[in-house]
């Protein structure tokens, strides 16, 4: 489900390479750790990676409601 967020936000996203890593380190992992870590990015990263994670986030949260 992370990959799919990550394809589904790549045209938004300014640092792809390290929203890839990031994707690439996660993939497969439990969706609450996956958000967790993505809410510490948030919170320790500084300019546009933040909107760049921030972007991920609302889009695999997008897709875990729609999938419930």
């Amino acid at each position: 489900m992370l990959r799919k967020a990550f394809e589904n936000v790549v045209p938004y996203l300014a640092n792809i390479g390290a929203v890839r890593e990031f994707v690439d380190d996660n993939e497969g992992k439990d969706t609450g750790y996956i958000i967790n870590e993505l809410e510490k990015k948030i919170s320790t990263e500084s300019g546009t990676l933040v909107t760049d994670y921030k972007i991920l986030l609302n889009e695999l949260k997008k897709m875990i409601n729609t999938e419930l």
